[in-house]
């Protein structure tokens, strides 16, 4: 109970394909309702997907961690990697991506790329946080990253929805900002 509970405050995941979160993980799915209770008490929740083999811990908002927008990109770009390959057959079950796949989606989306130096902190922050694990050298674009199932839990449907929103609106913005350039210029060359 006690390295169960431990793991969940610091690393919000147990993911059951992580060899040290196994034992805990296999405790808490049985032991589901008590470790929901006994967090209860604080405020805390739980979320568990038995098919994806992950127990997230839940804190309040004020506890939730804050991403850059450089970072929030990438989550996303690892979320929609991480659904693209739900289809193919992988070895153990792991879902994975060359680095270069990461910075490839990027690339398209974003017609930019990362700063190599930021792009190797954000993976090694994901890292971290249980969200993906690097198979290799970290510098070396050919090397696998594995995704974790945790993807989901940290950016769910709802914030998918929301940071759409949020870059529609601020695209919008630059849109309408633009169109009214092109107005201002239009009158300036006719006056």
């Amino acid at each position: 109970f006690r390295i169960a509970v431990n793991l969940l405050f610091t690393e919000s995941f147990l993911v059951r394909s992580i060899d040290h979160h196994a034992a805990p993980y296999r405790f808490v799915v049985s032991n589901y309702e008590l470790v929901e209770d006994y967090l209860a008490l604080a405020g805390w929740g739980l979320r568990r997907d038995e098919t994806l083999g992950v127990v997230a811990f839940q804190g309040p908002a004020s506890a939730r961690l804050t991403l850059a927008k450089d970072e929030t990109v990438m989550l996303l770009i690892l979320r929609l990697l991480f659904e693209e390959k739900a289809g193919e057959i992988a070895l153990h079950g792991e879902r994975t991506v060359r680095q270069q796949d990461i910075q490839e989606k990027y690339r398209v989306l974003a017609e930019s790329t990362w700063k190599k130096t930021r792009y190797l902190m954000m993976l090694r922050r994901f890292q971290t946080l249980r969200l993906i694990r690097i198979v290799g050298e970290d510098s070396d674009p050919g090397a696998t990253v594995v995704l974790y199932p945790s993807i989901p839990f940290a950016l769910d449907g709802i914030a998918i929805d929301d940071a759409v929103a949020r870059i529609a609106e601020a695209v919008g913005g630059e849109a309408q900002s633009d169109d009214a350039d092109e107005t201002d210029d239009g009158e300036g060359e006719s006056g």
